[in-house]
């Protein structure tokens, strides 16, 4: 599986965003696409590579000789401004929205899913990237990604912990950052779980959401009289599907009673984790883990079982940033500064972006279940050949 850049990017339109950005303002030997190509393929070659092992990729790669010192002295915020453009460009790379038999996939043009993941930094980074508070981290990064199911288009935030997850969510939706152009549904775990960015998508023809449930809300039936979700729970009902209200907010809430292993294994880690901030799982939540909760403003034919399907596309977002950290290492970055760290970051996420569109292509072209680790991991191989 060969992988051209030029396939994917223009070279003379990477020139122009290098002007556009202030990256290349004359005449020079390091061009704003062998920068990019540094900063992308070059970490392949070598994910935590250093400025001496950059340079000599350029070296065997582009022809050009080029010292490290060369090198670091165009990694600033002007590069850094570049790749970020870069990437932009990379992540709005994307396929004919996946053709699949299943009427319930075929009803969205995109299924967005996000999450986030965090990793830690420099500690000199400190005051640009701001670690959690209390913990052994003093910097760190997170990354807020959304990734559509269908298309393959991707979008990224990059900040600190000060980057929350509820925030961000309802920040895209409320700037219309994502395509939403058909039906969209959007898939969301806890972390991002806010009534009203709920509601600004219910308030969207054409838009669903779909997520877990959280304890403790507040919840009204359609006449907007209080509901003890805790006296349904007591029913024992195996299958639960009802119409409620959160505030303004009207959506279903559906639930299904789990296995007692399972309800076992979730009351183990509930006791653990609530044992380590010194807390006592109460019996109420004990009832609110033997079921498995969510709720969406979906239509009724989407019953539990086709709600769970759909929902479970969520751990595709977590095998990504597996591979992000296995093969990229995109989490392994050494430098004390800002414009090194984010160029480094962006380079990196291009690559991601790319390979993603090309496992895609595999997939369409050829039918067949090859995963996204071993796409990247083939094309990781086949870069580190041909610098050889």
């Amino acid at each position: 599986m060969e992988v051209n850049i030029l396939n994917f990017f223009s070279e003379t339109e990477i020139e122009e965003i290098a002007k556009n950005a202030g990256l290349v303002e004359r005449k020079s030997p390091i061009t704003g696409f062998k920068f990019m190509l540094a900063f992308s393929a070059g970490f392949m070659n070598t994910p935590d590579g250093t400025l001496n092992q950059l340079a000599a990729f350029l070296n065997s790669t582009c022809g050009m000789a080029i010292s490290p010192q060369a090198l670091d002295a165009r990694i600033n915020f002007m590069a850094s401004k570049f790749l970020k453009l870069c990437l932009q460009k990379a992540m709005g790379l994307s396929m004919k929205p996946l053709e699949t038999d299943n009427k319930f996939l075929d009803f969205f043009s995109h299924i967005y899913i996000i999450d986030s993941t965090n990793f830690d930094l420099h500690p000199a980074l400190r005051d640009m990237f701001k670690g959690c508070a209390g913990s052994a981290s003093k910097s760190s990064m997170r990354i807020q990604f959304v990734y559509d199911y269908l298309t393959g288009q991707m979008y990224v935030e990059i900040g600190d912990t000060n980057n929350s997850d509820a925030g961000t969510l309802h920040d895209i939706i409320q700037n219309c950052r994502l395509e939403t152009n058909g039906n969209t549904l959007f898939l969301s775990d806890l972390g991002y779980f806010k009534k009203d960015t709920f509601l600004m998508i219910n308030k969207n023809p054409g838009q669903f959401f779909i997520s877990k449930m959280r304890h403790k809300i507040g919840i009204q039936d359609m006449n907007g009289r209080e509901t003890d979700l805790m006296n349904i729970i007591k029913k024992g009902l195996d299958n639960i599907d009802i119409k409620i209200k959160m505030g303004d907010l009207e959506c279903r809430l559906l639930g299904q009673k789990l296995p007692e292993n399972i309800v076992e294994q979730k009351w183990r880690r509930a006791n653990k984790e609530n044992k380590d901030r010194g807390r006592i799982v109460s019996d109420e939540y004990k009832a609110f883990l033997s079921y498995a909760f969510f709720i969406t403003n979906l239509p009724e034919n989407y019953t539990f079982n086709v709600l769970y399907t759909l929902y479970r596309i969520r751990w595709q977002i977590e095998l990504i940033f597996k591979t992000w950290k296995s093969i990229l290492n995109i989490h392994k970055i050494h430098s004390a500064r800002t414009s090194r760290v984010l160029c480094e970051v962006y380079g990196k996420l291009i690559i991601a972006s790319i390979s993603n569109i090309l496992y895609l292509r595999v997939q369409a072209d050829f039918d067949c279940n090859l995963s996204y680790h071993k796409v990247l991991k083939h094309i990781n191989t086949d870069s580190q050949s041909e610098s050889k």
